[in-house]
């Protein structure tokens, strides 16, 4: 390892103890620690601190960030006593990388680091051709910026790295969201490459860090299921990836999005890639509610995440619901739908009853054709199901 990351190691600050038996999931690779679970907390550690974190027992489980004001009083980082510096991120990056495989997917654009699922709580980084955009969810994360921001450039070679901290959990951080640069200068437009594809990508302003990287395999999916002359409506079709991929595969495009600047640059990335297809700015719910009857071959659902809150579920499902109910009608027979879902807040059970009930409304039968989740690079860690959140559903249409 280069010596550039051999960085100070952050302090311990104190430990966390355990009520008796709670160190059970933590031994079978659960990383969180929530209020109720602790027994005790040593040394005073102030929020955003490191700390050891200890069964009733007092035996080492490892060392955790802390922070008393959430409920997640503390996220596990290293299951060994060692130095939280340079060269622990350097080996979490590179342990990372080694299960991903963007030569393989044929792409430029990827997510290096995937926070708790990578061993890294609270830090996210996607990759776009070198430039990289960062999400900073926790206190610990954003203290810990001059020990692992270091490593990125290095180790990724970066050539801009910009911050795109604005998730609504932040606030239960006692941070506030927060974008701007951290390393570099990062250009408006990034191009990148996905399967002989260029896609113009806003990092600073688009949503997520920009563009769509979780769903990378259900577009290849879909180029290889649609069939020329075939009709695919793309709704919340964002900066156009679905309407590229299926236009390629010689369908009849028409996609939507409420965006006007976003529906721009859909058009664009169809020019990019020399592509037809139609881009309308529209509000996908009100779109499908007058669409024609039996127009389409293919339509595809993947909203943006209604619900990130529990208290939130019921208007998730009520929306999928919504939108499955209004695009049963405007399918042809044997017409295919996804169905898409990127909160947690939804389980896959959870998708398919909704699908299933706004079928049953409208009369209808559905086979399920195939179901698929998120990309190896961001990684479904089995023992922490909060690490599951896109969950898709192939349906056709048969009645």
């Amino acid at each position: 390892m280069s010596n550039s990351t051999h960085s100070d190691p952050a302090l311990i600050h104190g430990a966390v103890r355990l009520k008796p038996g709670r160190e059970k999931k933590i031994r079978s690779f659960y990383p969180w620690v929530q209020r109720e679970e602790v027994s005790g907390v040593t040394g005073d550690p102030t929020s955003g601190a490191l700390v050891k974190l200890e069964s009733a027992a007092g035996e080492l489980l490892g060392i955790a960030t802390y922070d008393k004001s959430s409920r997640f009083t503390a996220r596990l980082l290293s299951r060994d006593d060692v130095p939280i510096d340079g060269v622990f991120f350097e080996r979490k990056l590179r342990e990372a990388l080694a299960l991903r495989d963007p030569e393989g997917w044929r792409t430029n654009a990827f997510r290096a680091l995937f926070a708790e699922a990578d061993g890294v709580p609270g830090l996210i980084v996607d990759c776009y051709a070198n430039h990289l955009a960062v999400q900073i969810r926790t206190l610990a994360m954003e203290l810990l910026k001059p020990v692992w921001l270091p490593v990125l450039q290095e180790v990724l070679q970066a050539e801009s790295i910009y911050e795109r901290s604005e998730m609504a959990g932040r606030k239960e951080e006692s941070l506030e969201p927060k974008t701007g640069p951290l390393w570099g200068e990062t250009p408006d437009i990034v191009e990148i490459e996905e399967a002989g594809l260029r896609f113009l990508v806003p990092i600073k302003g688009g949503l997520k860090t920009g563009f769509y990287i979780d769903q990378r395999d259900n577009r290849r999916k879909l180029g290889e299921r649609v069939r020329p002359n075939q009709k695919v409506l793309d709704l919340f079709c964002y900066t156009g990836a679905f309407s590229a991929v299926a236009s390629r595969a010689g369908a009849q495009v028409l996609g939507v999005d409420i965006l006007p600047e976003t529906a721009d640059l859909a058009r664009r990335n169809l020019k990019l890639n020399g592509l037809e297809g139609t881009i309308e700015t529209a509000n996908a719910f009100e779109y499908l509610e007058s669409a024609e009857p039996g127009a389409w071959d293919w339509i595809l659902l993947d909203p943006p995440a209604i619900a990130k809150a529990r208290d939130k579920r019921d208007s998730l499902k009520w929306a999928v619901w919504k939108l499955v109910f209004n695009a049963l009608p405007a399918l042809k027979p044997g017409g295919r739908l996804l169905v898409c879902s990127c909160s947690y807040q939804m389980g896959l059970t959870e998708l398919g009853e909704t699908a299933r009930l706004a079928a049953n409304d409208r009369g209808c039968k559905l086979i399920v054709e195939d179901v698929s989740v998120q990309p190896p690079d961001h990684p479904y860690l089995l023992q922490f199901p909060e690490s599951l959140y896109l969950k898709c559903l192939w349906l056709r249409k048969c009645g």
